[in-house]
């Protein structure tokens, strides 16, 4: 019973890496939509992915019309637009690479190379691979707000939920994993004490 209680242990511990892994494929699905606030209805008019916004999203080429067809009106039309723009995305219509995101992807990475050594250390990388998503769909938000455009409104998209779900289920692997042990011990000890009172 030991040798095969140890085999699962090691079983449950190697796929236990298999959700944080998995977040690499999330993260391929949009991150952030952008969309019209005036319509509670609306479709996104943008999105992007973890790795569009890391290398930096076109603007021209991400933007759907006819969204574009007016964000183009009105740099043309008003220049104050324009350098508002500017003062936020130097490279206009083209957003800054923001290469250090990719330490949130080495910080998954490394939760699903923990979880098979030292669980704890993996929890704790998880979850702050998570705050960190979560973050950047927040500094998203405000860099909309700073474009001066009040009916913009920028949300989190089904790879940011998806991402957030497989962390969590790795978290929760991990836990069983720490937990399991000791639940085994005690076991163990209740039947001893148990077969000293019969005995």
């Amino acid at each position: 019973m030991k040798r095969k209680s140890r085999k699962e242990m090691k079983f449950f511990k190697k796929i236990t890496a298999l959700p944080y892994l998995l977040v690499f494929l999330a993260l391929l699905m949009p991150l952030a939509n952008v969309s019209c606030s005036a319509k509670s209805d609306s479709k996104p008019i943008a999105q992007a992915t973890f790795y569009q916004i890391a290398e930096g999203v076109d603007l021209d080429a991400t933007v759907k019309e006819p969204a574009l067809s007016q964000m183009r009106r009105m740099v043309r039309e008003n220049p104050k637009t324009l350098e508002r723009f500017k003062t936020q995305m130097p490279n206009y219509p083209k957003m800054e690479s923001v290469r250090h995101l990719y330490g949130i992807l080495a910080a998954i990475f490394l939760a699903a190379a923990f979880s098979w050594f030292v669980p704890l250390a993996s929890t704790v990388m998880g979850l702050l691979s998570m705050v960190s998503l979560w973050s950047l769909l927040m500094k998203l938000s405000h860099l909309g707000d700073m474009l001066g455009i009040p009916l913009l409104r920028i949300e989190a998209g089904v790879g940011l939920y998806c991402a957030s779900f497989l962390i969590l289920i790795g978290t929760a692997m991990n836990v069983a994993t720490m937990v399991r042990p000791a639940v085994i011990a005690r076991r163990l000890r209740k039947k001893r004490k148990g077969r000293r009172r019969i005995a």
